[in-house]
């Protein structure tokens, strides 16, 4: 008699509990949007996966960090990786990506040695074919550095006719000021 109470009681506990997290999901903010009237703002893509991207390179960011080791695609568990090592050194010299056969697991990622692999936060991917989804990673890399390149161009040299006076003096650049 006293266990069929105590039952009863464990399971009305676990339905208020789950009313709870419930009704905390039900006043919490929207996440949903409406597209096309509002689009998902970067920092919420935080933690989204989208297709994979080649990242940059350290001292050249137009190449890949890729050391064509083959990794990524052994790893691979859906097969959509294929890299062909280049004839000059360890650079690759095709980088094909299937995102069709992709299950966005991140094994690739994980398992790459040189970090040369990773998540995109491209949203809004719209095709209409499956041939479109097979992409050239190199090339989309060397589109991504002409289009945003992280580094800043060297300063350019002092006009020939520019006076001394209009360049910021040694002291002010050593303070911080310009």
């Amino acid at each position: 008699m006293i266990t069929a109470i105590w039952d009863q009681l464990k399971g009305l506990y676990s339905l208020i509990v789950g009313m709870i997290v419930t009704g905390r999901y039900f006043f919490a903010p929207q996440k949903t949007v409406h597209y096309p009237r509002k689009v998902v703002d970067p920092e919420d893509l935080a933690a989204y996966r989208g297709p994979l991207e080649l990242t940059r390179g350290k001292d050249d960011e137009s190449r890949t960090r890729c050391i064509s080791c083959q990794m990524c695609a052994k790893g691979c568990p859906g097969n959509c990786i294929k890299v062909v090592k280049g004839t000059e050194g360890k650079l690759p010299s095709t980088w094909v990506y299937d995102f069709s056969l992709c299950c966005l697991c991140g094994a690739c990622v994980e398992v790459c040695p040189a970090s040369a692999i990773d998540f995109s936060h491209r949203l809004y991917l719209v095709v209409t074919s499956r041939e479109e989804l097979v992409m050239d990673l190199l090339a989309d890399l060397k589109e991504r550095v002409a289009a945003n390149p992280l580094k800043p161009a060297p300063d350019v040299p002092a006009a020939a006719g520019q006076k001394a006076a209009d360049a910021p003096s040694a002291g002010a650049a050593k303070n911080g000021e310009v």
